[in-house]
């Protein structure tokens, strides 16, 4: 019981790899679905950085405690699903806000979280900080019911319980399971990215999409998918092998 229930400590350990290397991806992708020009400078990939490093421990402590929790003892694919589905709204609760904050210094000329924090208060009080949660749920969701539940399914099939961690089957299951969400729930991506951006100003979600719709076209609403896929299939290939490695070695 112990044994598998380390996933747990060793997932924030390895978000910060996962956060170092794949940040300046991140904000090109949002700057991309924002229609805002890419800086020059290196160092402005890194904008939003601190609280993207501060919420990725929590987020991982959070997604696979609560899949530990209620995933299941047989590998059941559907109840893997389900317990994938919870994850996502578990780790939306929490993130949703450091999302919001992390946008607004990517895409203005804001360079302090505390300063964005102070003017999101003002404005909208205790309850602007969860805007974007719909969509943050539906992008969390559907992206942790298919990552957990096809990965655990896929290694189920290609490597024996015990195996010493081979870096190229967990790389190859990983990436595939992490892959499918991002091509589902782009779209939610690009208006929860729209809906954050200040520079926008919607009052609903609704009003984004249809902006989106009206002036860019529905195709756009799969904007930055191929950075998307780069950044979540590569955070996901990068936890994963760390978690395996860490549980076999340790």
């Amino acid at each position: 019981m112990f044994y598998e229930k380390r996933r747990i400590l060793f997932a924030p350990i390895a978000s910060v790899a996962e956060s170092i290397v794949m940040q300046p991806v991140d904000t090109i992708k949002v700057l991309r679905q924002s229609n805002q020009p890419l800086p020059r400078q290196v160092h402005l990939y890194y904008k939003g950085f601190t609280p993207f490093i501060s919420q990725m421990s929590v987020k991982y402590f959070l997604r696979f405690s609560s899949f530990e929790m209620l995933k299941s003892k047989n590998n059941n694919f559907y109840r893997n699903f389900g317990a994938g589905i919870v994850s996502g709204f578990m780790e939306s609760m929490f993130i949703t806000p450091f999302e919001l904050i992390k946008t607004n210094l990517q895409t203005t000329k804001n360079t302090s979280a505390i300063s964005v924090v102070k003017d999101i208060y003002k404005t909208n009080g205790i309850t602007g900080m969860y805007r974007g949660f719909t969509t943050t749920f539906f992008r969390q969701g559907i992206n942790q019911a298919f990552n957990f539940s096809v990965y655990n399914k896929i290694k189920e099939k290609i490597m024996s319980k015990d195996q010493k961690p081979n870096i190229f089957k967990i790389a190859f299951s990983s990436l595939i399971s992490s892959s499918i969400g991002p091509v589902l729930n782009n779209p939610f991506d690009v208006v929860k990215t729209r809906f954050m951006n200040p520079k926008y100003n919607y009052k609903t979600l609704q009003n984004a999409f249809s902006d989106i719709v009206k002036n860019d076209g529905y195709g756009y609403l799969f904007k930055g998918l191929g950075l998307r896929l780069f950044r979540v299939s590569g955070g996901q290939v990068i936890i994963f092998i760390t978690i395996e490695n860490l549980m076999y070695y340790t």
